[in-house]
């Protein structure tokens, strides 16, 4: 838990604030605008740079063709985000997107969560699955002006999640007129994914001469489904030739009792000879979609109204609704077939006599006199006697199994701003919340009507059906919501900044605030789910939680000399239930001539564990790497009287349950602590040329995650009690029971995995260190036109981290490991024109290669290049073209496995191909 902490008024105020200030803007041009930037709260000119932030201007990305928050992010050199839209396929993610600065989510987790996003310097609710982090896609882009990028730890200023980083999204200012756009993104290659957008902003009113100022945006936009089957690089799961690594060993036909009645050629192309060729595998990714139908509509309304010359009070409401349908192969599954109903059972009719050779509980007998047949004893009680066995197969006959989710993000708040006596102030009162709800559309069988049909021998799990197996099956089809979860905050805060003397040197400032947040998060499984195993969710597995939040820091901006300045910031955060935490933040700024400005600075930051983390309920997922049974199936290779279908290169099921769901207290799970340093340099020869390089290092301890599965399997001695077989499991009673697990089916002669167990708690160490590098140069008005140059990228010179408490250190640097790859080094470059009423751009982003998942082979480095030209010949209205990824360059070969997508890496790259881009926008008035 927290570490308990006085903190006194006086301690408060005596500390101070370490100011962020925007510098190397690698699109935007700076302004002597007295303002607050990302990083501090203390208004000052945005020319006075002391820590690293990039600023991104909206209309800049807009030319490039983005039309989301989450392309966004692809253009931000220091994101390293593994969490995107097409994480929702075969996830059960809410299709949400979120930001990870320098990567510190990858390798050891799943979730963003340690960067904060913030809409015009406040919070908006974590999506509610689990709490981690802001869905991107609740962002207004339309609405936003520019982004700034602060790349250092902040929780002294903003409190929890800050740790890689905040990424502020500024919303445009006391905007008037009406402007209408309308965007078409068109690959060239076949299949879907196109992309179309119409977004509209208005406003309408002056503070300075009318007192008030209306502003609204509205923002549409729908891609299309694209298919892994259109995508060469996409449409397999095998790759460099490992069969059963990107397979399944649940194929269609199926197999009984492990013998596959489809051998030696299966059914291709979806089922095929396993490497052995003993057993069938089921080439899944032919059936999964590689980008989802996706749907997103954004609005945002803002009123202010100036009661004086020196107070103004605003009304704002955000509404953003996120909807998306995902495909992936049909439901692997398992039944029990019974020889009182022999129709479909290979080598039937039924005419199998007892094994005299071998009486028993055995699974396979070649003597029986029919072609890959099957001896159905099934009872070991009973030797000899033929009763059943069991069915391992995939229900191609129900079709793809199609889910959808549906997630809706409000913000409405009242907020004042002003001056009184001296004192810049802001102050807002208001509510955000998230809501979700997933649910299933087809594909998705009732087991019990499954079982049902083949106990009867109406449903045939070998073939073909007929009329009435196919009317089974479609009468056992659900189409229901399966999960809700909502997470809602309300939230008062206040913050006043002021230069309180003058001192030999400058000014000294101050700014001080307080919040307070109440927090409130549920998640329903809904009964469905019972009947719906490949789901893996615990239908009594509904749980809520809530907490309360106070705060309080300060910010001192001290003059030393007329070169050097000293920033200081602490914050005080009491969490109710989990305790307090301080974190302090110093920083120098440097300048000892006009063109060299050097910056630092050190600071402590913090994530509390979510109400997810602490409340998450019980869960069965499957492991994202296949394993083979450490004592079943060693080395590979399968021990006598096993089935390879179930204990050799399998996904496995994996527990999760947050530590109140699991019977601890909430004061169980500590906050992550971190430490940060950065150190840099800014170089400015001539006014139109900039260059910069920060060092930065950021240590982290007690991560909140579950014990790794691959540290799981690593070392299966060691976490032996986390392998939880089927004879351990009971029979009958609350929580997890035998007849839950697929695997558990009563295979005779031998007992299988059940599940892994992976609860929530505090594990290892991260450490990385790197550096920033940018540099931009503009020509300035030449007879050819302005010319312009810029480059913004980020190179990783460590990344360890631990799996377990004192656990030895993994380097992650240019490798994959776990769940993602670390790049070296990320850059984004852009090469710009104008000239008239003509302007032009050329954008590349690069991403190093790396050593891929299985340690051997290597990912080839990853550049993706646009273009666009712009036309502003007549009055008010903007015409743009473009290619995205000009040279049609394809993903790298991957053999990753922690994705459905296989083939590539679909949370780095684009699928896409070479596309065409049209915008069009009128303004008018």
């Amino acid at each position: 838990m927290f570490r308990r902490t006085k903190v006194s008024a006086g301690v408060l105020a005596a500390l101070g604030g370490l100011v962020g200030l925007a510098s190397q803007p690698t699109y935007a041009q700076q302004s002597l605008e007295r303002v607050e930037i990302t990083g501090s709260s203390i208004r000052r000119a945005s020319t006075e740079t002391a820590l690293p932030v990039t600023v991104i201007k909206v209309d800049d990305l807009t030319k490039q063709g983005v039309t989301t928050t989450e392309q966004a992010m692809a253009r931000i050199a220091a994101n390293q985000s593994s969490f995107g839209a097409s994480s929702s396929i075969g996830g059960t993610t809410g299709g949400k997107s979120e930001a990870d600065l320098r990567g510190l989510s990858g390798p050891t987790n799943t979730n963003a969560n340690k960067t904060l996003v913030l809409l015009n310097g406040r919070r908006l609710a974590n999506h509610s699955f689990d709490a981690a982090a802001v869905d991107l896609n609740a962002i207004p882009l339309a609405a936003v002006d520019r982004i700034e990028v602060l790349r250092d730890g902040a929780s002294a200023i903003y409190g929890s999640d800050a740790i890689g980083g905040v990424i502020n999204f500024i919303l445009k200012r006391e905007y008037t007129g009406l402007e209408i756009s309308a965007q078409t993104i068109q690959p060239r290659g076949k299949g879907g994914g196109d992309s179309n957008r119409v977004s509209l902003s208005g406003g309408y009113g002056s503070l300075a001469e009318q007192k008030f100022n209306i502003f609204g945006s509205l923002d549409l936009r729908k891609q299309s489904v694209l298919e892994a089957v259109d995508r060469n690089f996409a449409k397999t799961g095998i790759i460099r030739g490992a069969i059963n690594a990107g397979t399944s060993g649940t194929s269609f036909p199926g197999d009984l009792n492990g013998v596959e009645p489809s051998l030696p050629n299966c059914n291709p192309p979806s089922s095929i000879p396993s490497a052995s060729g003993t057993s069938c595998r089921y080439d899944f990714t032919r059936d999964i979609d590689i980008l989802t139908d996706n749907e997103q509509i954004t609005g945002l309304l803002r009123g202010t109204l100036a009661l004086t010359p020196d107070h103004t009070v605003a009304v704002e409401y955000l509404h953003a609704n996120n909807k998306s349908t995902a495909k992936v192969a049909p439901s692997p599954t398992s039944h029990v077939m019974l020889t009182s109903n022999p129709r479909w059972i290979p080598g039937a009719p039924f005419t199998q006599t007892p094994d005299p050779v071998n009486p028993g509980p055995e699974d396979i007998n070649s003597d029986c006199g029919f072609t890959n047949c099957v001896d159905l004893d099934f009872d070991p009680n009973t030797p000899g006697v033929q009763t059943g066995g069991v069915v391992n197969w995939r229900t191609v006959p129900g079709g793809k199994r199609v889910s959808a989710d549906d997630t809706t993000t409000t913000r409405a708040m009242v907020e004042l701003s002003g001056i009184f006596s001296g004192w810049d102030y802001r102050t807002a009162l208001g509510q955000t919340k998230n809501k979700s709800e997933a649910s299933v559309k087809s594909g998705y069988l009732r087991n019990n009507l499954l079982q049902a049909g083949i106990t009867s021998g109406v449903i045939n799990p070998f073939g073909p059906q007929d009329a009435a197996g196919q009317a089974a099956i479609d009468a056992a089809q659900v189409n229901a919501p399966t999960q809700i979860g909502e997470n809602k905050v309300n939230f008062v805060d206040l913050r006043v900044s002021k230069e309180l003397m003058q001192m030999p040197a400058g000014m000294l400032a101050g700014a001080f605030g307080v919040e307070y947040r109440t927090e409130k998060s549920g998640f329903e499984a809904l009964d469905i789910t019972g009947e719906l195993p490949s789901l893996g969710i615990d239908p009594d597995g509904d749980t809520s939680g809530k907490r309360k939040i106070a705060a309080t820091y300060a910010e001192l901006n001290i003059p030393v000399t007329k070169q050097l300045e000293l920033t200081t910031a602490v914050r005080f955060d009491k969490y109710s239930g989990t305790g307090n935490t301080v974190n302090p933040k110093i920083g120098l700024r440097y300048q000892p001539t006009r063109e060299v400005l050097i910056r630092g600075s050190a600071n402590t930051g913090f994530r509390a564990p979510t109400l997810y983390e602490l409340y998450q309920p019980q869960s069965l997922t499957f492991t994202s790497d296949n394993y083979d049974d450490p004592v079943l199936c060693p080395g590979g290779v399968k021990q006598p009287g096993t089935l390879e279908s179930v204990v050799c290169g399998q996904q496995v099921l994996q527990r999760n349950v947050g530590p109140v769901s699991n019977g601890q207290n909430a004061s169980s799970l500590d906050p992550e602590k971190a430490k940060n340093f950065s150190v840099g340099l800014v170089f400015d020869p001539a006014s139109n040329v900039s260059f910069s390089v920060d060092y930065w290092q950021i240590s982290i301890r007690n991560l909140i995650t579950g014990l790794p599965e691959q540290e799981i399997f690593a070392n299966s001695t060691k976490y032996s009690g986390r392998i939880l077989r089927c004879s351990q499991l009971p029979t009958s009673g609350p929580g997890i029971i035998r007849s839950d697990i697929d695997s558990c089916l009563n295979y005779p002669g031998f007992d299988p995995i059940a599940y892994i167990d992976s609860p929530t708690e505090n594990l290892g160490e991260l450490k990385t260190r790197g550096l920033d590098l940018a540099a931009a140069w503009r020509s300035g008005a030449t007879p050819m036109g302005s010319f312009g140059l810029s480059v913004d990228g980020t190179y990783v010179i460590g990344y360890k981290y631990q799996r377990e408490k004192g656990g030895a250190f993994i380097s992650a640097t240019g490798r994959y490991s776990d769940n993602a790859p670390v790049f070296r080094w990320q850059h984004v470059a852009t090469a710009t024109w104008s000239m008239g009423d003509w302007s032009a751009l050329l954008a590349q982003r690069f991403k190093t290669g790396y050593t891929d998942q299985d340690g051997v082979n290597d990912v080839a480095s990853y550049a993706l290049h646009d273009f666009a030209v712009t036309w502003t010949g007549v009055k008010n209205l903007t015409l743009t073209a473009g290619l995205n990824n000009v040279f049609d360059r394809a993903p790298p070969l991957s053999g990753q496995v922690t994705t459905f997508q296989r083939g590539y890496d679909p949370r780095f790259t684009d699928p896409l191909g070479r596309s065409i881009m049209l915008r069009a926008s009128y303004k008018f008035f």
